[in-house]
């Protein structure tokens, strides 16, 4: 059986020229904060959903169940692509609350390659999983950026910009590198 990251390996090839990254549970195994992760989540630009689905269409069968009640993503889908294993895709992500939704803002500046992969910003997720309602990744997370520190402070710049709410942030965490 191959894992998120076997599979995230050999899509990379199928996937070069398109904005797109690795987030959710094979982000955080990555920065080691989970030992398995739950499936593949990649994120790309509503531009690039199209032809991003339809590579991942070409590999597995498209699964992709109703909206979820708590999300306003515009582009989603989900493929079983054999194994045990599921790859969840997504473009314009965005969650509700209790006043609108909170869009956040995905593009190029979202992402920084290593290993040869493109991984969406620790930061982004910390935020993403607190709107989210998942403590024991928010804390993961926190703690992960309270000891490596804040790596790409232009995206809690960009999330910032778009409005995230400053509610959320309330006690604002260690690694938050503004007063509150």
């Amino acid at each position: 059986m191959s894992t998120p990251l076997q599979l995230a390996r050999s899509l990379a090839p199928l996937l070069a020229g398109y904005c797109w990254a690795i987030g959710g549970s094979t982000l955080l195994q990555h920065l080691d904060l989970v030992e398995q992760p739950r499936d593949l989540d990649i994120v790309t630009t509503a531009a690039d959903f199209a032809a991003v689905r339809a590579v991942l269409a070409a590999r597995g069968q498209d699964i992709t169940p109703p909206p979820h009640p708590q999300y306003a993503t515009r582009h989603f889908a989900r493929f079983d692509m054999g194994d045990g294993l599921s790859v969840d895709l997504i473009a314009d992500m965005a969650i509700k609350l209790e006043k609108g939704s909170y869009r956040w803002p995905f593009d190029a500046s979202a992402r920084f390659e290593t290993d040869g992969l493109p991984w969406c910003c620790p930061e982004d997720w910390a935020l993403l999983y607190r709107l989210m309602g998942r403590e024991e990744q928010t804390e993961a997370l926190d703690e992960w950026l309270d000891e490596h520190g804040v790596q790409h402070p232009q995206r809690l710049a960009a999330n910032l910009f778009a409005q995230y709410p400053a509610s959320a942030m309330q006690p604002a965490p260690a690694w938050w590198p503004w007063e509150e």
